[in-house]
């Protein structure tokens, strides 16, 4: 069976797929003219959200008559949507293989920002020894209403890590079944009943079209002013100038952001100057290759396209119109 790899750098663990699965005949891509050349008559494809143009979809949809699965090694497909995916091909994602890292990057965010890191941090700078000062930013997350936006992976793990520091847990989502670890599960219809007795938020939903915007200027305003929000999914989730305006205007406390609406995030967005916000460059999950889950999964999967069995970690594709 025929697999194409496209396109990793040699540091990227997911190049040790085809070492790993010697039974398939793989073509590590390098370029478009490499896919161009090796898509007929390849079952699988394994990819990553970020490499996902239109060009590639138009290669994929042009000569792809024999490709049966695309495999994600991200989380994410968005950008896979985007370009168009060939009709009839099984899609999976790597949801839940770094839902660790992620999800202790949503802790570091929230413990930072709920600590009054940010004004630690300009004092250090500064010179200035302000405790009485500082005293009053700092709030303690131990029994802070936390509520987790979405109850994947990464929010089942970061519900788990705050229950063991004693915070109390909420969470919005679209599957309302209690899970026994968060206090209470409210529908995505009852969002800003949640977000009225947050202490503060975690975006950890996926960035889709019933997300897209999820956080705008009245969610802002239904959160408590001391409250501070945490995204480490999907820069679309927040509608970015509703949050800037919410920041400016002391509407919310402060923001921890992993992602951004556009990626880069530009030299003159207003958000990387802000007292009250912390930025990371998209890294939530990074710290570890995540490669065992990656090849656990990977082979789970292959032996179930073999057997015709119901693939982990499928993706609903939207219906064509």
């Amino acid at each position: 069976m025929k697999a194409i790899l496209f396109p990793f750098g040699p540091s990227d663990s997911s190049t040790r797929l085809p070492h790993d699965f010697p039974e398939l005949d793989w073509t590590v891509a390098a370029s478009l003219e490499d896919v161009a050349r090796a898509v007929p008559g390849t079952a699988i494809y394994v990819t990553s959200n970020r490499t996902c143009t239109p060009e590639v979809g138009e290669i994929l949809r042009r000569d792809g008559q024999a490709l049966r699965w695309m495999h994600f090694v991200s989380a994410g497909i968005d950008n896979g949507l985007a370009m168009g995916i060939p009709a009839g091909v099984i899609v999976t994602n790597a949801a839940g293989v770094r839902a660790g890292n992620v999800s202790e990057h949503a802790l570091l965010l929230l413990l930072a920002l709920m600590r009054g890191l940010p004004g630690m941090m300009a004092c250090q700078r500064d010179h200035d020894w302000l405790r009485a000062d500082m005293t009053k930013r700092v709030t303690s997350i131990e029994d802070a209403v936390v509520c987790v936006i979405g109850r994947g992976p990464v929010g089942r793990e970061l519900t788990r890590k705050l229950k063991a520091i004693n915070a109390r847990t909420i969470a919005v989502s679209r599957t309302i079944d209690s899970d026994g670890i968060v206090e209470q599960v409210f529908p995505r219809e009852r969002l800003r009943d949640a977000l009225a007795i947050s202490d503060a938020v975690a975006i950890c939903t996926s960035g889709d079209d019933t997300s897209h915007h999820m956080f705008g200027a009245t969610e802002f305003a239904a959160m408590k002013r001391s409250a501070v929000i945490v995204n480490v999914a999907r820069g679309s989730i927040i509608d970015e100038a509703a949050l800037i305006a919410a920041l400016s205007d002391g509407r919310i406390a402060g923001a921890g952001l992993d992602v951004a609406e556009t990626e880069p995030m530009a030299a003159a967005n207003p958000l990387w100057n802000m007292p009250n916000v912390i930025v990371t460059p998209h890294i939530a999950g990074q710290g570890s290759t995540g490669f065992a889950g990656q090849r656990k999964l990977f082979g789970e999967n292959l032996a179930r396209l073999r057997d015709g069995r119901p693939m982990l970690n499928e993706c609903k594709m939207p219906a064509r119109t």
